[in-house]
């Protein structure tokens, strides 16, 4: 029985996709493919080569683990996730060496992996956002190791993450030696995964420092519930102390819930006029007790917040506002206020207005809508460049062609890339490379319209997406736009560098009616355009043009 035979009789019901690649005449052949293959990728494949068949990007990374397969005639295995990417699955490939009758074979065998995918996601996700967090955040192992420290941390505490991961809890010095026996004590009750509150205690910094620190701790848990790492949230709360200790320096002078109010606390009479205040409105306002006693607040928050009804203390009524406030620097304080009624005998005789300074909730609250759209952007954008990136991209063709099939319009997808970059790179380094990619990519916005869509797919890989297109004419005259606009010199950081553009074209609908058609037709084109010679382009059906 021959290597065929077997093929069908071995591989013929198996739900994975299985090929049989021949390596003759210095390039790979697909010989035989099981119906799961035939069926997922819906190419015809038997009979032709890998390079005539797969879109470049693809090819590429196939034809370098088949090469190195028959080269070592040992097996390889190689993954591809598609991180991020909706629609394309996840897979991981085996790859067996076979000679039979002076003949080289490869067996292929693709396996997917969306789990393992859903995963990897998740996990730069979650880095991400333990990254990015404002708080200190360390975690151990169950046995004790460091394994990991953000930013925030480093910020905070002062060590830096080579000092500390790997390192056991117990050699960093951030625990005072008298709280250590209550600092195992907790650790050892999230490792059997019973849930600690918040505790609010002294940490010292990499000098010595102490400083009063709120910890909130958590168990790591895998899918089987067991623990497996315990994370530690520490937020300085050293501010919130010493305003306590300030407080509490006064404890014999002031015996009233007035005086120890953490709140600024002003009694007002039945005209607004500050009567009295107690040492937090001070602190809070920087203002002395001398300014404040006397200025009518009720006339200064009917002028910032006419539509409230400041005069319900006046009927025994509790009034709940904010109030913008500025402090004697200037600058302004947000506070949450609330009038209470002050009633002797069934008769108001004024207000207690109690305000809590909330400038850090506001300004934290806007940090983190500020970092909530950085993240945002991250994920949408390519980190170099700042274009769209494939995921933006992706999206937005998805939309397009919706409504180009709704409004019968033409669509065009370019794919581009940067010729010559590699000896750019290896010639004047990728610190220069790199803002030669930013130059690019500024032109290229310059070729389109402003509906239009630039995106980078990764290293010197961009997409034009172009909308409305009327007739293929037009889409010729923007590939001459774009490949002159490239041509001109650059100067990076000195150096006069000359580099061209290779561009492939797909059309909507002529070339396909989904993104993944297009993409595969333009990737062709593309390819084509390169072996013509560089520095011209190709419309998806039509010979290359070159410049």
């Amino acid at each position: 029985m021959n290597i065929k035979q077997q093929f069908s009789l071995f591989f013929e019901n198996m739900a994975d996709m299985v090929f049989l690649v021949e390596w003759k005449n210095h390039e790979l052949w697909y010989t035989e493919v099981n119906p799961a293959a035939q069926q997922k990728l819906k190419i015809d494949m038997v009979g032709k080569r890998l390079v005539d068949v797969l879109p470049q990007s693809v090819y590429t990374l196939i034809n370098e683990n088949y090469l190195k397969c028959i080269e070592t005639r040992q097996p390889v295995t190689y993954s591809d996730l598609n991180l991020f990417v909706a629609d394309l699955p996840a897979s991981e490939t085996s790859l067996t060496f076979i000679e039979e009758d002076e003949k080289t074979f490869v067996l292929g065998i693709t396996k997917t992996l969306n789990a393992q995918k859903k995963k990897a996601e998740d996990y730069i996700f979650l880095e991400s956002l333990v990254e990015n967090t404002v708080d200190a955040m360390l975690v151990i192992d169950t046995d004790g190791f460091i394994l990991k420290i953000n930013k925030a941390f480093v910020r905070q505490f002062g060590w830096n993450t080579c000092e500390l991961i790997g390192k056991p809890l117990e050699s960093l010095a951030v625990t005072p030696e008298d709280m250590k026996p209550q600092s195992w004590k907790t650790l050892a009750l999230l490792k059997e995964a019973k849930s600690v509150p918040t505790e609010e205690t002294i940490r010292l910094t990499k000098t010595g420092m102490a400083i009063h620190t709120s910890i909130s701790y958590s168990p790591i848990l895998n899918e089987d519930g067991k623990v497996v790492a315990i994370s530690m949230i520490y937020r300085n709360i050293q501010h919130l102390k010493e305003l306590e200790e300030k407080l509490e320096e006064s404890h014999d002078a002031y015996k009233s819930l007035f005086s120890y109010h953490k709140s600024a606390v002003c009694m007002v009479d039945d005209e607004g006029v500050i009567q009295n205040t107690n040492d937090a409105c001070m602190t809070i306002t920087g203002y002395s007790k001398e300014e404040i006693i006397g200025y009518n607040i009720v006339k200064y928050a009917n002028k910032v917040v006419p539509e409230l009804d400041l005069d319900k203390t006046k009927r025994g009524k509790v009034a709940n506002y904010e109030l913008l406030f500025p402090d004697a620097k200037g600058r302004d304080l947000y506070l949450s206020v609330t009038n209470v009624p002050i009633i002797v005998k069934g008769i108001t005789k004024g207000t207690y207005i109690i305000a809590q300074d909330i400038t850090d909730k506001r300004i934290m609250e806007r940090e983190r809508e500020k970092l909530q759209e950085q993240l945002t952007f991250q994920a949408y954008h390519d980190s170099l460049t700042e274009l769209p990136n494939r995921r933006m991209l992706k999206d937005k063709l998805e939309e397009s062609l919706a409504e180009a099939e709704k409004n019968k319009a033409m669509l065009a997808v370019f794919f581009l890339d940067c010729d010559h970059l590699k000896e750019v790179n290896d010639t004047h380094g990728h610190e220069v490379g790199d803002d030669l990619l930013i130059a690019f990519s500024k032109r290229l916005l310059k070729c389109i319209r402003e509906r239009d869509m630039v995106a980078r797919l990764g290293g010197d890989e961009f997409v034009i997406l172009l909308h409305d297109i009327d007739n293929l004419e037009q889409v010729d005259k923007v590939a001459e736009r774009i490949l002159t606009t490239l041509a001109s010199p650059y100067t990076i950081q000195g150096h006069q560098i000359k580099v061209t553009s290779s561009i492939g074209v797909a059309t909507y609908p002529a070339n396909g009616t989904t993104a993944k058609q297009l993409f595969r037709k333009a990737d062709q084109a593309l390819y084509a355009a390169k072996k013509a010679g560089r520095n011209g382009y190709q419309v998806s059906g039509f010979s290359a043009v070159e410049k």
